[in-house]
């Protein structure tokens, strides 16, 4: 891959809150920008590169802690599941 694409690597998560509060977690990995319409469908959107939160607005977690969550916390907190999807993918 071409150093055009080097620092557009995003891990994005979309989560659907089922009637029986239970819910499904959808999570993509991309390799282009994540323009405003598709930001604005992801609960959680981490820039891979840049090591940053982009977005993380998950249900439980209080407003102010919304803008301030450190990205080794939401990225550690999803590597313990999805570790193989994002090495293969950052590679």
């Amino acid at each position: 891959m071409g150093k055009k694409h080097q620092k557009k690597r995003f891990f994005c998560v979309k989560y659907i809150i089922k009637p029986d509060k239970k819910f499904d977690e959808f999570v993509e990995l991309s390799k282009k920008k994540i323009g405003p319409g598709k930001m604005q469908e992801y609960t959680v959107v981490l820039d891979l590169v840049d090591k940053k939160v982009l977005k993380c607005e998950l249900p439980d977690l209080p407003l102010h802690m919304r803008d301030n969550m450190p990205y080794e916390r939401v990225y550690n907190h999803y590597r313990k599941w999805y570790a193989d999807a994002i090495d293969q993918f950052i590679k």
